[in-house]
Protein backbone atom coordinates (compact mmCIF):
# COMPACT_ATOMS: atom_id res chain seq x y z
CA UNK A 1 0.00 0.00 0.00
CA UNK A 2 1.36 3.82 -0.69
CA UNK A 3 1.24 5.75 2.15
CA UNK A 4 2.76 9.18 3.34
CA UNK A 5 4.24 10.54 6.22
CA UNK A 6 3.30 13.56 8.26
CA UNK A 7 6.12 15.20 6.87
CA UNK A 8 5.53 14.11 3.35
CA UNK A 9 7.91 11.34 2.42
CA UNK A 10 6.48 8.88 0.65
CA UNK A 11 6.62 4.87 1.22
CA UNK A 12 5.10 1.62 0.57
CA UNK A 13 4.34 -1.03 3.22
CA UNK A 14 3.52 -4.52 2.73
CA UNK A 15 2.04 -6.77 5.51
CA UNK A 16 1.25 -9.87 4.17
CA UNK A 17 1.78 -12.88 6.60
CA UNK A 18 3.98 -13.50 9.49
CA UNK A 19 7.00 -14.26 7.71
CA UNK A 20 8.30 -10.78 5.99
CA UNK A 21 7.61 -7.59 6.23
CA UNK A 22 8.04 -4.74 3.45
CA UNK A 23 8.98 -0.83 3.66
CA UNK A 24 9.90 0.73 0.56
CA UNK A 25 11.32 4.12 0.86
CA UNK A 26 12.92 6.23 -1.86
CA UNK A 27 12.97 3.28 -3.88
CA UNK A 28 14.95 1.11 -1.03
CA UNK A 29 13.25 -2.01 -0.51
CA UNK A 30 13.62 -3.15 3.50
CA UNK A 31 12.77 -6.62 3.86
CA UNK A 32 12.58 -7.37 7.37
CA UNK A 33 11.09 -10.21 9.82
CA UNK A 34 8.59 -8.92 12.05
CA UNK A 35 9.92 -9.71 15.34
CA UNK A 36 8.29 -7.10 17.10
CA UNK A 37 5.04 -8.00 15.43
CA UNK A 38 5.40 -11.55 16.30
CA UNK A 39 5.60 -11.03 19.96
CA UNK A 40 3.34 -8.83 20.10
CA UNK A 41 0.29 -9.85 18.37
CA UNK A 42 0.77 -13.59 19.13
CA UNK A 43 -2.60 -15.44 19.21
CA UNK A 44 -4.86 -12.72 18.14
CA UNK A 45 -6.87 -13.19 14.79
CA UNK A 46 -5.52 -12.71 11.41
CA UNK A 47 -7.31 -9.67 10.74
CA UNK A 48 -6.47 -7.72 13.96
CA UNK A 49 -2.93 -9.04 13.59
CA UNK A 50 -1.91 -7.77 10.10
CA UNK A 51 -4.08 -4.63 10.82
CA UNK A 52 -2.20 -3.58 14.09
CA UNK A 53 1.18 -4.95 12.37
CA UNK A 54 0.74 -2.17 9.28
CA UNK A 55 -0.06 0.55 11.68
CA UNK A 56 3.32 -0.71 13.49
CA UNK A 57 4.90 -0.39 10.42
CA UNK A 58 3.56 3.13 9.21
CA UNK A 59 4.40 4.07 12.92
CA UNK A 60 8.22 3.56 11.89
CA UNK A 61 8.02 6.34 9.05
CA UNK A 62 5.48 8.27 11.36
CA UNK A 63 7.75 8.46 13.92
CA UNK A 64 11.02 8.76 12.03
CA UNK A 65 11.65 12.20 13.64
CA UNK A 66 11.79 10.80 16.81
CA UNK A 67 14.35 8.05 15.45
CA UNK A 68 16.46 10.92 14.07
CA UNK A 69 16.45 12.87 17.17
CA UNK A 70 17.20 10.16 19.48
CA UNK A 71 20.36 9.46 17.32
CA UNK A 72 21.01 12.90 16.97
CA UNK A 73 21.38 13.34 20.90
CA UNK A 74 23.42 9.76 20.71
CA UNK A 75 26.28 10.72 18.47
CA UNK A 76 26.28 14.50 18.89
CA UNK A 77 26.74 15.45 22.30
CA UNK A 78 28.42 12.05 23.73
CA UNK A 79 31.91 12.98 23.59
CA UNK A 80 33.61 10.59 21.57
CA UNK A 81 36.97 12.28 21.50
CA UNK A 82 39.33 10.29 23.88
CA UNK A 83 37.67 6.68 24.09
CA UNK A 84 39.54 3.81 23.42
CA UNK A 85 38.70 2.17 20.67
CA UNK A 86 37.06 -0.76 22.34
CA UNK A 87 34.45 2.13 23.97
CA UNK A 88 34.11 3.42 20.88
CA UNK A 89 32.64 -0.04 19.66
CA UNK A 90 30.50 -0.95 22.57
CA UNK A 91 29.09 2.88 22.28
CA UNK A 92 27.88 2.38 18.98
CA UNK A 93 26.64 -1.09 19.70
CA UNK A 94 24.57 -0.08 22.87
CA UNK A 95 23.47 3.14 21.10
CA UNK A 96 22.25 1.21 18.01
CA UNK A 97 20.24 -1.31 20.24
CA UNK A 98 18.98 1.50 22.11
CA UNK A 99 17.93 3.37 19.16
CA UNK A 100 16.01 0.51 17.88
CA UNK A 101 13.89 0.34 21.38
CA UNK A 102 13.23 3.85 20.84
CA UNK A 103 11.67 3.60 17.49
CA UNK A 104 10.06 0.20 18.27
CA UNK A 105 8.81 2.16 21.26
CA UNK A 106 7.38 5.20 19.43
CA UNK A 107 6.04 2.99 16.70
CA UNK A 108 3.99 1.37 18.65
CA UNK A 109 2.67 4.25 20.90
CA UNK A 110 1.57 5.47 17.25
CA UNK A 111 -0.53 2.06 16.97
CA UNK A 112 -1.83 3.06 20.57
CA UNK A 113 -3.12 6.94 19.15
CA UNK A 114 -4.18 5.91 15.77
CA UNK A 115 -6.81 2.93 17.11
CA UNK A 116 -7.41 4.98 20.52
CA UNK A 117 -9.96 2.45 22.52
CA UNK A 118 -9.63 -0.23 19.40
CA UNK A 119 -6.14 -1.00 20.65
CA UNK A 120 -7.60 -2.35 24.02
CA UNK A 121 -10.38 -4.21 22.89
CA UNK A 122 -7.82 -6.01 20.39
CA UNK A 123 -6.28 -7.09 23.31
CA UNK A 124 -8.71 -7.28 25.64
CA UNK A 125 -10.48 -10.39 22.94
CA UNK A 126 -7.00 -11.97 22.71
CA UNK A 127 -5.14 -11.39 26.02
CA UNK A 128 -1.05 -11.87 25.30
CA UNK A 129 0.16 -10.28 28.96
CA UNK A 130 3.77 -12.58 28.52
CA UNK A 131 4.03 -10.53 24.99
CA UNK A 132 3.16 -7.36 26.05
CA UNK A 133 5.31 -7.38 29.21
CA UNK A 134 8.25 -8.62 26.89
CA UNK A 135 7.67 -6.01 24.69
CA UNK A 136 6.84 -3.04 26.81
CA UNK A 137 9.35 -4.03 29.32
CA UNK A 138 12.40 -5.09 27.86
CA UNK A 139 12.20 -2.20 25.42
CA UNK A 140 11.60 0.59 28.00
CA UNK A 141 14.45 -1.11 29.96
CA UNK A 142 16.65 -1.35 26.88
CA UNK A 143 16.02 1.93 25.63
CA UNK A 144 16.43 3.99 28.83
CA UNK A 145 19.04 2.03 30.16
CA UNK A 146 21.64 2.04 27.13
CA UNK A 147 20.95 5.76 26.01
CA UNK A 148 22.00 6.26 30.10
CA UNK A 149 24.88 4.43 29.71
CA UNK A 150 25.94 5.79 26.30
CA UNK A 151 25.58 9.35 27.22
CA UNK A 152 27.67 8.91 30.57
CA UNK A 153 30.49 9.83 29.07
CA UNK A 154 34.30 9.10 30.23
Amino acid sequence: MQVQSWYGLPARIAVENELWHLVEVGGVALHHPPVVNLILRRGMPTADRLYLSYLHEFGHLQTLPVAIAHALILTLIVRWRGRKLGDVILNLLAGAIAHEAVWELASEAYVIAKTGPEYRRIYQQAPNLFGQAVFWGGMSTLALLLTAWVMRGK
